[in-house]
């Protein structure tokens, strides 16, 4: 089954797209699906006999929204126990038939919604490069953006199995080159987390308007191995922890944004570092990781306060067990600038 996009369908999707892209990605929860972990699963189970089950865990974390998370719903959990107990089963049939794979897994998690989903997704990670990740967010997408240039929607893109993301796959792919100009390396990123926040928008909306907009991080992932920049010193940065890549991500967000470095206070670093700053994505561990990283615990020294007495308080939360996790919000016009130490010259 093909779609057979002409070049004006294609065109027409593409300014759909332009035209809601802001909107949508406003509410795109970027925090609880980085796409890091997102693309070295998909080298791990390509050797899929080595698959171990802290990585199948994680990933169908990952898909389910609760990444870095230990509090995923009952079915969620279930279907990944099922996975792994499944997983040698699996590979000991050395099954490599696309819909048979899918078939396997949606027997094994059993053919409701959430089910097909995870298979789609498992069966994505196996090969990445045949199918696009899919679930029935991002088919609900592609249904209601070809209605919407006219384009006859196939019966077969509502059903869950194979055919359904193998059109997904033509659909998605055949728009990358419209996504490229704007987008480039990232127009596949882009395109994905737009067409998951679209298919899902009455969901996003309601959090949007209970929670405010989005952010997506200056910084999303760091390579200790490559941290340079022109301005700041990385490398005097002993440790490896929550807090100390919190600053690693600052020190990189304002050599981006070096006017922001002039007058820096509490409030504008943290609007620096949102959720999902150097991969930072459980909520409870970043707040903890901001406290840290304002403070002098294990011998920090990221910042001179104008009242020095406030990193001492920082350092005091920080070690308190019952701290006070939006301390760093209370303080937000406390003056501070980057000790010398990390600034060059």
């Amino acid at each position: 089954m093909n779609l057979s996009l002409s070049e004006s369908k294609k065109k027409a999707l593409y300014g759909l797209i332009t035209q809601r892209y802001d909107v949508h990605m406003s509410r795109f929860p970027y925090a609880k699906y980085p796409s890091e972990p997102l693309n070295e699963w998909r080298k791990q189970f390509a050797d899929a006999p080595h698959v171990r089950p802290d990585m199948i865990r994680s990933a169908l974390n990952w898909r389910c929204g609760f990444w870095q998370r230990s509090n995923a719903p009952f079915l969620q959990k279930k279907i990944a126990i099922t996975a792994i107990k499944s997983w040698p089963e699996f590979t000991g049939q050395a099954i490599t038939d696309h819909a048979e794979i899918l078939a396997f897994w949606t027997d094994k998690f059993s053919n409701d919604t959430l089910g097909f989903d995870a298979a789609a997704f498992l069966l994505h990670l196996l090969y990445p490069t045949d199918l696009e990740m899919a679930d029935r967010h991002r088919l609900s997408a592609m249904r209601d953006l070809l209605a919407e240039v006219g384009h006859e929607v196939p019966p077969e893109a509502s059903a869950s199995d194979l055919t359904s993301l193998t059109i997904y796959t033509e659909f998605f792919r055949s728009l990358l080159p419209k996504m490229q100009a704007q987008h480039g390396e990232q127009s596949a990123v882009k395109l994905d987390q737009f067409l998951m926040a679209y298919g899902n928008r009455e969901a996003l909306t309601k959090l949007s308007e209970k929670f405010g907009p989005s952010v997506e991080p200056i910084v999303s992932f760091v390579d200790w191995n490559d941290l340079t920049t022109e301005r700041f010193l990385p490398s005097a940065i002993l440790g490896r922890s929550n807090a100390d890549i919190l600053f690693a991500c600052l020190l990189l967000a304002l050599e981006l944004y070096p006017e922001k470095a002039t007058e820096l206070k509490v409030e504008s670093v943290v609007e620096l570092l949102p959720l999902g700053s150097g991969g930072v994505c459980n909520p409870a561990s970043y707040h903890y990781a901001m406290i840290a990283m304002f403070g002098g615990q294990k011998g920090r020294d990221f910042f001179v306060f104008e009242d020095e007495a406030l990193s001492k308080s920082f350092t005091e939360q920080a070690n308190h067990s019952t701290r006070d996790m939006r301390f760093y919000k209370k303080h937000g016009n406390a003056k501070i600038t980057v000790h010398s130490k990390y600034v060059k010259g």
